[in-house]
């Protein structure tokens, strides 16, 4: 035990002393505009392919192609260690649509009398035709504070919290959703920088990816 703490000691002491030599904390250049997408956010899930019923009763499948996303956000860097971030989220969902023919189906009592005829997508036949359609937009706003726990000339590494709230206009329902960012790295010295995260939010519910601009 004594051995591994001789050994952490010196580390942690030459990591907190360079971590503090490499801030560079530019008042000058406080606000940064940030566009990123990545892995689709939760809330996208609820912009979803249409139910069986209207499947079976009008004779088409839907396909979930992709679903775009994208985040464009505000960051004020409040001073060294943390940063403001306004985060607006905007996505939908992109689907292909096959068209089946229809067919009778026929029912018959234990007599042998039809007693019952109806109509249904057959869906073992062949595709008649098909189709892309938009689900339309969501679109989700946010707020966190980012935690910068490590900078150098040209690279920050940090972590972010924060509340955002799902809108869905149809139902009329405001859900609030966490907006967490367990690590994330943003590179570059100048103006324009680029950014990586692992974010769990209506942002994204995995990898992000984006650039930004600091003025």
């Amino acid at each position: 035990m004594k051995r591994l703490i001789l050994i952490v000691l010196p580390f942690a002491a030459l990591l907190t002393s360079e971590t503090a030599r490499a801030q560079h904390f530019d008042p000058g250049h406080r606000h940064s505009i940030e566009i990123s997408t990545g892995v689709p956010p939760a809330q996208s899930l609820l912009l979803g392919t249409s139910n069986s019923y209207a499947r079976m009763t009008r004779g088409f499948k839907d396909t979930r192609l992709f679903i775009p996303s994208i985040n464009i956000g505000y960051t004020y860097a409040m001073n060294e260690r943390w940063d403001f971030n306004v985060v607006i989220n905007a996505c939908g969902a992109i689907m292909r649509r096959d068209n089946y023919p229809m067919k009778e189906v026929q029912e018959y009592d234990d007599e042998g009398n039809l007693f019952w005829t109806r109509e249904e997508a057959d869906f073992s036949a062949g595709v008649v035709s098909s189709s892309i359609k938009y689900s339309g937009t969501m679109y989700t706003p946010m707020v966190d504070f980012r935690w910068k726990w490590l900078r150098r000339d040209n690279w920050r590494l940090y972590s972010s919290f924060g509340l955002g709230c799902l809108v869905i206009g149809n139902f009329s329902l405001f859900i609030p959703t966490p907006y967490l960012t367990p690590i994330g790295i943003n590179f570059g010295k100048g103006h324009f920088y680029g950014l990586a995260e692992m974010n769990i939010s209506c942002a994204s519910t995995g990898l992000m990816f984006g650039a930004g601009y600091r003025f």
